[in-house]
């Protein structure tokens, strides 16, 4: 059961790869407000979208250069791509929530692991054979690639290097998207900039996301003059690892917008997540007041995984969360979904936990309690 329910991005984050084809240049100043893992400069006659390494610093992993005519010239150090692109393949469900906004899912032809889906309208599209399920995002069904012939396959980038360069001598570009290497849930909303770009929906973008950033900002100013901090957990044990963000990542942004009390909110050590053990979590965690990302359904199903989670205040005092609010019986959850570009509701979910009576009548979007 526990299976079913684990979004495949809560590992494939921790992946790291190299890319062969990389250039030593010192990352420019970025047009863009939050996020720092791309950048856009617009030229007279084509758009450069430029992705940064973010395990070499100052590196670009790629660049492309985004045109309206197909005999535009551009430099030649990086990937042509016509636009607005007509037929996509995409390998993450993350970007299903970007697109969904910018009202053009129907130019999916292709998806990865269509049972980490949420959408709806997606997984329709998938029974009816009018969108091609292209199997492991590791190791894509190029048969069916093929028949596609897609403008461009969006990726995360933890496929290999292989794999990449296979689908590139195929003629089909590989465009990598690394939204989820951003250290702020409005870093990572701002790809929407990105994948717009694609589209030619750059204003649509651009307005899609000041929206955003408009409510999140509204969301924290709710808890002006709040001075309780509860003391917050996060995630659990898988085969030996508990895996904790610092207060650089994304949610441990999230946790100190909500002001949450969280043990490795001030670790600089670390800028992604840090690998302990549930021995060690039971010695800062132990008296937390609230635990969120519990990668079960019930408490039942919690302990049967290990009896030491009884010993945590949270377990005890009936305090944990789950994402599944908006999940179907298959493993797509909507969290990874829509809740990529919608941060504000991930804070007012956080808020409502922590600080109720500062939301009297809001409904959880995504977390959800455990019961017994």
């Amino acid at each position: 059961m526990i299976k079913k329910i684990i979004c495949p991005l809560l590992f494939l984050v921790c992946l790291l790869i190299s890319c062969k084809d990389k250039k030593i240049i010192k990352q420019e100043e970025s047009n863009l407000e939050y996020a720092t893992r791309f950048n856009i400069n617009r030229k007279d006659t084509y758009t450069e979208l430029i992705v940064y390494n973010p395990w070499q610093g100052g590196e670009i992993l790629k660049r492309y250069y985004l045109v309206k005519d197909a005999m535009t010239l551009v430099p030649e150090d990086g990937i042509k791509v016509k636009i607005p692109v007509s037929e996509i393949v995409v390998n993450s469900a993350t970007y299903l929530g970007f697109i969904n906004e910018l009202k053009e899912l129907s130019r999916i032809v292709g998806v990865c692991n269509s049972n980490y889906i949420y959408s709806p309208y997606i997984l329709d599209r998938v029974e009816k054979g009018e969108v091609l399920d292209l199997g492991d995002s590791f190791n894509l069904d190029i048969e069916k690639l093929l028949l596609l012939q897609p403008d461009l396959i969006m990726t995360p980038a933890y496929s290999s290097d292989e794999q990449s360069k296979k689908l590139q001598d195929l003629g089909i570009p590989v465009v990598y998207n690394l939204e989820w290497q951003e250290s702020s849930l409005l870093g990572r909303a701002e790809w929407i900039k990105f994948i717009g770009a694609f589209f030619d929906k750059d204003s649509l973008a651009t307005a899609i996301f000041n929206s955003v950033v408009t409510a999140y900002s509204e969301s924290k100013k709710i808890l002006e003059g709040v001075k309780e901090s509860p003391k917050v957990m996060i995630g659990q044990d898988y085969r030996g690892t508990w895996t904790m963000p610092t207060g650089k990542s994304f949610n441990g942004q999230l946790l100190k917008d909500a002001k949450a009390n969280y043990f490795y909110a001030n670790d600089t050590l670390h800028t992604g997540s840090i690998s302990t053990t549930i021995e060690e979590a039971l010695i800062n965690f132990h008296d937390a007041q609230y635990w969120f990302y519990a990668q079960a359904n019930s408490k039942r199903e919690l302990i049967d995984t290990d009896k030491k989670y009884k010993l945590f205040y949270a377990y005890q005092s009936d305090n944990i969360y789950n994402t599944n609010q908006r999940a179907n019986s298959l493993g797509g959850n909507d969290y990874w979904e829509e809740g990529v570009i919608r941060p504000d509701f991930i804070l007012k979910d956080i808020i409502k936990v922590l600080h109720p009576e500062k939301l009297p009548d809001y409904q959880l979007r995504y977390f959800k309690k455990l019961e017994e």
